[in-house]
């Protein structure tokens, strides 16, 4: 099992409150293997990809932050239904979180199926030590 400390830790910004209620802070899970993290965040109702920025804010901080939009339709246009309760996450949301070791950015890749963003984030291989032989 992985040590405490080899676990990537989310930001103080997932521990403040929510600021407004147009905004909220999605839960991810964080899982390790040997080579790489992945991060997998609840998003339901995001379904447009292009809605979801994800990018490092230095080499071992990764920023996920977008918006999920309620679909509107028929008589909600035009003003005539409302939500008495609404218990759907929507709005905009932001998760930063940062790796505790050396990780390869040019690798990222990520993927969105119903509602789960999944990024897996390889960790960067090192060099092995060995000796070379003068020819």
């Amino acid at each position: 099992m992985a040590s405490r400390s080899q676990i990537p830790s989310a930001t103080a910004h997932q521990h403040q409150t929510q600021q407004a209620s147009s905004s909220f802070t999605p839960n991810f899970d964080v899982l390790e293997t040997e080579h790489e993290y992945i991060l997998e965040g609840e998003l339901p109702g995001l379904h447009d990809k292009k809605q979801t920025v994800i990018e490092f804010t230095d080499a071992q901080t990764i920023l996920i932050r977008g918006r999920i939009e309620r679909d509107v339709e028929g008589e909600e246009k035009k003003g005539n239904l409302k939500a008495t309760v609404g218990e759907g996450r929507v709005g905009a949301f932001q998760r930063n979180f940062t790796f505790p070791g050396s990780i390869d950015v040019d690798a990222v890749r990520a993927t969105l199926d119903y509602g789960v963003l999944r990024i897996v984030v390889p960790k960067l291989v090192k060099a092995r030590a060995r000796r070379i032989e003068i020819q």
